[in-house]
């Protein structure tokens, strides 16, 4: 943590196929400043449990709390006034079987950007990132996820983030 460094909060929008309303949403980066004085994203801050305990004690600020009750607010409304979205946010997951169940040994392919995990757990360590159209192969299943090897180690993807 330094003096240029802050966690900095983006809205934004998910556009879900087949549906026309957008879902709101929210994200949480870790950004500082580089030696060429440029603003970077830190994607590995997560991994800094000094940097992770911080993002995680913003959360709750009064400012930020009310940031995230808006955007809640508005995806509750969104889902409200279009059915189609909310048919569709609720059925995310459901196909996590798809790759939980496959044998080991199978290649799959990353829906989009996921975190690799230390463990079979949100709460896990972040080993690192793989992004939408990767591809890793199972080496076993832990519950609702899929078992890999990242870079030399067993690294841990949920399963509905995988197909």
């Amino acid at each position: 943590m330094t003096d240029d460094s802050y966690v900095v909060y983006a809205c934004f929008s998910y556009i879900c196929q087949g549906v026309e309303t957008k879902a709101p949403a929210l994200t949480q980066f870790y950004v500082y400043k580089n030696s060429e004085g440029n603003w970077v994203i830190n994607n590995g801050a997560l991994q800094d449990s000094e940097i992770s305990a911080y993002m995680e004690k913003q959360l709750s600020d009064s400012d930020v709390s009310a940031l995230i009750k808006k955007v809640q607010n508005e995806l509750d409304q969104a889902q409200q006034s279009d059915p189609s979205l909310e048919e569709f946010l609720n059925g995310l997951g459901e196909e996590a079987g798809v790759s939980t169940e496959a044998e080991d040994g199978t290649m799959l392919t990353a829906s989009e950007e996921c975190n690799v995990r230390a463990e079979a757990s949100t709460d896990a360590d972040i080993l690192g990132v793989i992004s939408a159209g990767d591809q890793v192969q199972k080496t076993g299943t832990d519950g609702e996820w899929v078992q890999i090897d990242y870079d030399g180690q067993t690294g841990y993807i949920r399963g509905d983030l995988l197909e």
